[in-house]
């Protein structure tokens, strides 16, 4: 055996013995990745979600009625404003002869219900509707996620699903086809964990196993082989560790996960209740009260409920 033939072993010994000190680190920083990548997903998926549930079963219903009360209360303020202004305005247009010129009879017949000016119901319904549908669309929203929740936990209660095999399914998935894991990802593969993705975010089992069955039967299309692409791969992992723990900070240190500790306090609970159910009574009775002002507005000025209704005449 020649010299050169010697020292080649020897770098190819050498090569091969920080490959497979790659692979052992590979090994060690790809199962702190999918503990890291499962912890995310789980977090937004299952502690999120069931906090926001929680959140809204205990407080849900009594913050969208009262933002709702309040949305009222606007548009009533406003209804009262616009129709004063027409008033305002049909009232200048009619007496603008000094009212000393004018007979005493004709006073008295401009102050009468049949000469009183006529209020278009229909324009300021519509320009009330306007106004307010950015608001009225998001309590809109807001409601239908408060009704969203209450009913998927209802029917959580119902199924009385356990998740340790779910998690385990898509724990195994992570681990076999992740594209942080991965050299060089192919789309496929990709589709293939998002799949799987999907399947544990709509908390099913059934699409979950058979997604993991085609992933154990797929074989990964681009390996590393040479020393440089398991360091390309050990540097990607690394990378990819730090970011998920940024993630993961950022869900635990925001909403709704800082809401969890609240939560379990069951006296902070029931103070915030009561307080929401007397706001809830407290501005009740302001749409009663500034309602109350507008039917008397309307009364005054002789405008009928049936003038209310000229919209679907229109």
């Amino acid at each position: 055996m020649t010299e050169t033939q010697n020292i080649n072993e020897k770098d190819t010994d050498k090569n091969q013995e920080e490959i497979n000190s790659l692979k052992e680190e590979i090994s060690y920083l790809k199962e702190i990745l999918v503990s890291k990548i499962f912890e995310e997903d789980h977090l937004i998926n299952f502690t999120c979600k069931e906090i926001e549930t929680d959140y809204s079963l205990k407080f849900g219903v009594y913050k969208y009625k009262i933002k709702d009360y309040k949305i009222k209360i606007k548009k009533t303020k406003r209804t009262i404003e616009l129709i004063k202004k027409m008033i305002n305005k049909q009232s200048t247009n009619q007496f603008n002869k000094d009212i000393g010129d004018l007979e005493e009879n004709q006073i008295k017949i401009n102050k009468t219900k049949i000469n009183r000016p006529k209020i278009n119901m229909v324009e300021i319904e519509n320009h009330i509707a306007n106004e307010f549908k950015e608001e009225d669309l998001e309590l809109e929203t807001e409601t239908a996620k408060v009704n969203i929740l209450i009913e998927k936990h209802k029917n959580s209660l119902n199924k009385n699903q356990d998740f340790k095999e779910l998690n385990t399914c898509y724990k195994d998935c992570i681990r076999k086809i992740h594209p942080d894991l991965l050299l060089k990802p192919t789309s496929f593969e990709e589709n293939l964990f998002y799949n799987s993705k999907e399947a544990y975010e709509d908390r099913d089992l059934v699409e979950l196993e058979s997604t993991r069955n085609l992933i154990n039967m797929h074989k990964i299309d681009k390996i590393p082989k040479t020393l440089e692409e398991f360091e390309e791969l050990r540097d990607k992992i690394e990378i990819n560790i730090e970011l998920e723990e940024k993630e993961i900070s950022k869900i635990i240190n925001s909403k709704p996960h800082t809401q969890l500790k609240f939560l379990l306090d069951t006296k902070k609970v029931n103070d915030y209740k009561e307080g929401l159910v007397t706001s809830l009574l407290e501005v009740e009775k302001e749409f009663i009260k500034v309602n109350k002002k507008l039917i008397e507005l309307k009364k005054e000025n002789n405008i009928t409920y049936k003038l209310d209704l000229t919209k679907e005449n229109g």
